[in-house]
């Protein structure tokens, strides 16, 4: 059995915005999107995803040249716009998640031997979204700092030394780690959102950050007092402390990615 490829290809477009729910006050219009209740814009970039057999006469899945028409068209339906002026966003608010289904809408499901696969839909370097063919996910992405120590008090000094070299510093090490939380789900009809922001926000600020930023992992944090805080270690902690406060009637939490440095990813996920 040939194996599928998957070929990507991006564009950009920038628009104007106000999120808020029809009849609702001022207050609760901020509660539901912070900021983003007042008239802003983004600069988005769209990245498109066909998946199929490369065909044998040409070694393609997609004739690039057949998709950047369509990508165009949809990029420029939205570009420049005041979103919520378009025919799909006067009964529904243009969050990131409703503007991600649109544009999905605005290309075709098929294209030479490749079937429209995903579609990712980056609003800012903080929040994206990716829309499957059954399913929807929204990431954010946050920062915090701390040290830890790599040390196991079974293993004798040698060879905590050989398995864990520098990162076994008796006065430890730091990192700047950056967190990406994963929502999938169907969005709240009214709002238009898997889950507002701002409560995602105070959620995971109230669980993670203040628990762990600016923190010493063995010394400070009781989660490592008997779990050698690895970046492993570390990356399972946060999703089991994130995953029972995040299931809702429209979504739940599908992953959790932890950056340690450039070079090192770690993942959960459900």
């Amino acid at each position: 059995m040939t194996s599928k490829v998957l070929l990507g290809r991006k564009t950009f477009f920038s628009a104007t915005r106000a999120l808020a729910i029809q009849g609702a006050t001022v207050e609760a219009n901020k509660a539901v999107f912070g900021k983003a209740y007042r008239l802003h814009g983004h600069g988005y970039m769209a990245e498109a995803f066909y998946a199929g057999n490369i065909a044998r006469d040409d070694g393609m899945i997609v004739n690039i040249t057949e998709l950047k028409p369509f990508l165009a068209t949809a990029s420029a339906y939205f570009d420049g716009t005041y979103l919520n002026d378009l025919v799909e966003f006067k009964d529904a608010p243009p969050t990131l998640e409703n503007l991600v289904n649109c544009f999905w809408n605005h290309l075709p499901s098929e294209l030479g031997s490749g079937q429209l696969q995903k579609l990712r839909l980056d609003e800012s370097p903080r929040l994206w979204a990716i829309k499957t063919t059954d399913a929807m996910y929204l990431t954010r992405s946050y920062d915090f700092c701390a040290a830890h120590r790599l040390h196991a008090p079974n293993l004798p000094a040698g060879e905590n030394e050989r398995r864990y070299g520098k990162c076994n510093n008796p006065a430890g090490h730091g990192h700047n780690y950056t967190l990406e939380v994963t929502l999938q789900g169907d969005p709240d009809p009214r709002t238009g959102q898997l889950m507002p922001l701002p409560a995602l926000d105070q959620l995971v600020e109230e669980t993670v950050l203040e628990r762990f930023d600016h923190r010493h992992l063995n010394e400070d944090c009781p989660e490592f007092a008997d779990l050698i805080p690895t970046s492993e270690n570390l990356a399972r902690v946060i999703f089991d402390l994130l995953n029972p406060l995040l299931e809702t009637p429209q979504s739940n939490l599908a992953k959790i990615g932890l950056h340690e440095t450039f070079k090192n990813y770690f993942e959960v996920k459900r």
